[in-house]
């Protein structure tokens, strides 16, 4: 497929990208994004309004149990208004918790059956994390070879591995804290950066492995479908189907996610890049590894009506 096809690549927003009052403007003058964020709450049982635009929830909106079910339905939200409002050809990667947002705008499962999903899955990840302490870091300026002979290292002092390639230059390491502790001593000396992360646990990481059975369990549950548009996996860089889904994403909760890989394959196709959810933490990534792509956000009334006019105008 060449560029004559415009190929609109939507990424889904993860964990961690939360910020309070995001999308606020949105939410007061959208009713259908107003409405998404009501049945959210009813499902979920929490005034959810609440939790996204009240600055005094902003702690409790940090924690998975809440912030993984908050991201997806702002998620939802906003795929809902683009879509009614430009027609484009699309697929979709999503990091981590974002995968699920991906999965139910392309009606892979029902919104109600992902935040069910995602509720349980944060549930699941804050217990695991309780169990087993874990903490993540950013490594910049280091190659993946030498992260992953550090890591060798560093598994004598405990659980540790690649949660997450973001960029060729941005990989996350998440495990025990004296692994990871061991990690970063090694990795600052050969002259890279290593920034510690604010999650509640390390994610994509051996510390997950106590409650894959569990997850599993709820992701049999669930009525999968064909998706309408594809939805590629950043553990597999294949496209999720029925038949790999459960498999992939109980496997997605230990596995190391390849977001540079999964989107780079995709760039002969790619015409721009749209983020659904808070910020521009994944536009940044994609801006490293598609060069020139033009990138759109999606949080506020700006950003949402630039990236309608964008779409329109790639397709006039």
């Amino acid at each position: 497929m060449g560029k004559d096809k415009q190929m609109i690549c939507l990424l889904f927003s993860g964990q961690g990208a939360q910020k309070t009052g995001l999308t606020y403007d949105l939410y007061q003058t959208e009713p259908h994004y107003r409405k998404i964020i009501a049945k959210a709450s009813d499902i979920l049982q929490l005034d959810l309004a609440e939790f996204l635009f009240d600055a005094e929830k902003a702690n409790e909106l940090a924690q998975t149990r809440y912030s993984q079910p908050a991201i997806l339905t702002m998620s939802y939200g906003l795929y809902q208004i683009l879509s009614e409002n430009a027609d484009f050809e699309k697929l979709g990667i999503g990091l981590s918790l974002g995968e699920y947002s991906g999965l139910a705008c392309a009606n892979y499962l029902e919104f109600e059956s992902a935040l069910r999903l995602i509720k349980k899955r944060g549930e699941l990840m804050q217990q695991a994390s309780s169990q087993n302490p874990g903490v993540m870091v950013a490594v910049m300026k280091s190659s993946l070879a030498n992260v992953e002979l550090a890591i060798k290292d560093a598994q004598k002092k405990g659980l540790i591995g690649i949660a997450n390639v973001n960029t060729p230059n941005q990989i996350v390491v998440g495990g025990e804290k004296n692994a990871v502790q061991n990690l970063r001593e090694q990795l600052e000396k050969d002259g890279a950066r290593v920034v510690p992360l604010k999650v509640s646990g390390a994610f994509h990481t051996p510390l997950m492995k106590s409650i894959q059975g569990a997850l599993k369990t709820e992701l049999q549950k669930v009525d999968w479908h064909n998706g309408t548009f594809p939805i590629y996996s950043t553990t597999t860089q294949k496209e999720f189907a029925p038949d790999n889904l459960v498999s992939t994403l109980t496997e997605q909760l230990v596995s190391t996610t390849y977001f540079a890989k999964t989107l780079a394959q995709h760039s002969q196709d790619i015409t721009a890049v749209v983020e659904l959810g808070p910020g521009k933490t994944l536009l940044s990534f994609a801006r490293k590894i598609l060069k020139g792509v033009p990138t759109y956000q999606t949080d506020s009334v700006a950003n949402m009506q630039e990236t309608i006019s964008a779409l329109k105008e790639f397709n006039s």
